[in-house]
């Protein structure tokens, strides 16, 4: 959906609204991200600008180098008006806290008119890619990573040090270190969005404290076991899998994979998690992205 080409290139004023989007559903999360190679009007860049706090502002400055500072800036703006859409209030006008482990959350309690359902939100990105994750009612974190990220060290003597002892298992039977090093970005992915989601800091959850599992029979579903309870039978290994928590993992761009994690709040009824992919440039235009793959 285009927004406002026409005002970007005769104008330059940005004066045009946002437009409001509707809510996610408790089934859905609604996944937004960015290229930064696409956005390239300095017009635009400095309009963003103007939407941020003077802190936020500050914290742009002080990075080093124009990409890292770009980056920086439309990570903000992803947040601001992805939030601001679905709340209909002004970009601007939003405010930031942390919670007591330091996740960023929306101070709702400044917005006493503001009867719709909390929006939780959740960012991430790569050098090439800026994406904001959004549900109701329920946390929700998420992660990208390039496909072609290199992992330093050998593999499995990595995945030895963080991953749980089944993970590592899985691991060492594939052959092709190609494909091996794919999976451990897959399981490095999910296991950031779980952590994220759980908004506790990583010493709440290290790595090698749970395991992800892949649901049999499903496209793009996962389990999250406890390592700690893991049973040998593969039966009951099922049983004492948490289903507190709904995964979902993508392709984004054909060059990133995507995970989510949100909380199960029953009120789904165990439906499976609706994923919404959407690619913006704020201000200009919104494209659904029907392609994007689970994995």
């Amino acid at each position: 959906m285009r927004i406002s080409s026409v005002v970007l290139q005769m104008h330059q004023t940005f004066s045009i609204e946002l437009p409001s989007l509707q809510l996610p559903s408790r089934m859905e999360t609604h996944l937004w991200y960015i290229l930064p190679d696409e956005v390239k009007c300095t017009s635009l860049l400095k309009h963003y600008s103007q939407l941020l706090s003077p802190l936020e502002k500050a914290k742009v400055l002080q990075l080093r180098g124009d990409e890292l500072k770009k980056n920086a800036l439309l990570a903000r703006t992803l947040v601001r008006t992805t939030i601001a859409r679905y709340q209909t209030v002004d970009p601007r006008s939003l405010m930031f806290k942390k919670n007591m482990y330091g996740k960023p959350e929306v101070d709702w309690g400044n917005y006493n008119n503001c009867n719709s359902p909390p929006l939780h939100f959740n960012i991430s990105h790569t050098h090439s890619l800026i994406a904001c994750g959004v549900t109701v009612h329920v946390p929700v974190g998420i992660d990208v990573e390039d496909k072609e990220r290199k992992i330093k060290h050998d593999v499995l003597a990595f995945a030895e040090r963080f991953y749980s002892a089944d993970e590592v298992k899985l691991l060492s039977i594939i052959p092709d270190p190609e494909v091996q090093r794919k999976e451990f970005l897959k399981l490095w992915t999910l296991k950031e969005a779980y952590v994220k989601a759980l908004g506790k800091g990583f010493s709440a959850a290290p790595f090698n404290t749970f395991t992800i599992q892949s649901k049999s029979g499903t496209k793009g579903g996962y389990n999250l076991c406890k390592t700690s309870k893991i049973a040998a039978n593969s039966l009951e290994r099922t049983k004492k899998c948490n289903r507190e928590w709904k995964f979902s993992l993508l392709e984004l761009a054909d060059s990133h994979y995507a995970a989510i994690c949100s909380e199960d709040d029953q009120a789904s009824g165990g439906a499976p998690m609706r994923v919404i992919v959407q690619k913006t440039i704020p201000f200009v235009e919104d494209e659904l992205i029907s392609e994007s793959k689970l994995l």
